[in-house]
C-alpha cells in the first residue's frame, strides 16, 4: 500500500523537480526522500521520475499519475478536516426516533434549542410508533429515541423525563360531557376508538378498562393518535389517550378529561443503546437536555 508520506513526498519532487529542494520543504533528508521515491516506485512497477545530473524530471507515468496522486492527498485531507468537524460539532447528522404523540407536542423546542446552540449539526426525526422507536434505537437507524418507559429495557438505556397521566377523549355532544364526574363503569359503556391491537398503549388501556371481567366495545382502530382525534371528534367513540397528545386532541375540536379509576400513569423519557458509543453530536444533545428535563418536569406538573 502506498502511504500518504509518500504521496506527499511524490507531489512535491514532481512541483520542485529538485531532491534538495523537496527534501527541505518536506523536512526530511535527501535520502530518506530518494528512498521514498524508490519505495513508490518499485511498488508501482515502474519508474516515476527520469533523473540527471542537472534536473529530475516526471516519465509519461510519472505525469499520469500526478493528478491521481493530488487527488488521493486532497481525499485524505478532506476526510481528516470532517472528522474534526465532527468532533467539534462544526458539521455532523443526528437521527432521533421518537413517538409521534412526543415528536408533535415536546420534541420541537427541544430541537430549536439544540439547533440554535449547534446550527450546523443536521437533525433528522423519524415519528414513529413506540415499538419502532425501540426497534430503530437498537438497529442503528436512530441514535436515540423518545419513548414510554419500555417494560423490557435490557439492552436499552432509559432516561424518565416525566409522567404522562392517560385521559379520557369525547366529542363536544357526548352523553358523557354532562356529566360532572366520570368513572371507568361511565366509559365502559361506550364504543371505544383505539389504537391497533399489539401496540403497547392499546394494551396499557385494555388492562386497565377491562379488569375485573369488564368488557368494551372497539368501533373502530388506527394507528396514529391524530387519526383518533379526528375520528372521535367525528362522533364514532371515545378514546383514552396520552396527555401529551391531549393540546392536540382539544385543537381538533375534542374534550378532554380525567376519568376517576382509570390510573394509567406511565414515565416518559429518553432512550439510548446500552454497550454502543453515541457520536458527539448525540452526546451533546443529551448534555443540553440536563436543563430541559426540569423544565419539561416542571410542564407536566
Amino acid at each position: 500500500m502506498l502511504s500518504i508520506k509518500n504521496l506527499q513526498s511524490f507531489v512535491e519532487l514532481a512541483k520542485c523537480q529538485s531532491f534538495a529542494e523537496a527534501a527541505q520543504k518536506r523536512h526530511i533528508s535527501q535520502p530518506a526522500l530518494s528512498s521514498a521515491i524508490k519505495k513508490m516506485e518499485q511498488q508501482l512497477g515502474g519508474a516515476l521520475f527520469s533523473r540527471s545530473t542537472r534536473s529530475v524530471k516526471l516519465t509519461p507515468e510519472g505525469a499520469s499519475f500526478l493528478p491521481v496522486a493530488r487527488r488521493l492527498l486532497d481525499d485524505w485531507e478532506n476526510a481528516i478536516d470532517d472528522v474534526k468537524q465532527l468532533f467539534k460539532l462544526e458539521k455532523g447528522l443526528l437521527t432521533i426516533a421518537s413517538m409521534p404523540s412526543f415528536a408533535e407536542g415536546r420534541l420541537p423546542n427541544l430541537l430549536a434549542c439544540f439547533g440554535y446552540a449547534q446550527p450546523n449539526i443536521g437533525i433528522r426525526v423519524h415519528d414513529v410508533v413506540m415499538e419502532l422507536v425501540i426497534d430503530s434505537v437498537l438497529s442503528e437507524r436512530a441514535e436515540l429515541g423518545f419513548v414510554f418507559e419500555p417494560e423490557d429495557n435490557e439492552l436499552l438505556n432509559f432516561y424518565p423525563m416525566f409522567n404522562d397521566e392517560f385521559v379520557l377523549i369525547m366529542s363536544p355532544n357526548h352523553p358523557l360531557n354532562s356529566k360532572p364526574k366520570i368513572n371507568i363503569d361511565d366509559v365502559i359503556k361506550y364504543p371505544f376508538v383505539s389504537m391497533n391491537r399489539g401496540s403497547t398503549t392499546r394494551k396499557w388501556v385494555d388492562d386497565n378498562l377491562m379488569n375485573n371481567d369488564r368488557s368494551i366495545s372497539i368501533a373502530v382502530e388506527a394507528s396514529q393518535f391524530g387519526t383518533i382525534g379526528n375520528l372521535v371528534y367525528s362522533g364514532m367513540g371515545i378514546a383514552i389517550v396520552p396527555s401529551m397528545v391531549q393540546k392536540q386532541m382539544e385543537a381538533k375540536g375534542c374534550v378532554s378529561t380525567k376519568v376517576t379509576g382509570l390510573n394509567i400513569v406511565k414515565r416518559v423519557g429518553l432512550i439510548t443503546p446500552k454497550n454502543r458509543a453515541l457520536s458527539t453530536a448525540a452526546q451533546a444533545f443529551i448534555a443540553a437536555l440536563d436543563v430541559d428535563f426540569c423544565l419539561v418536569s416542571k410542564d407536566s406538573k
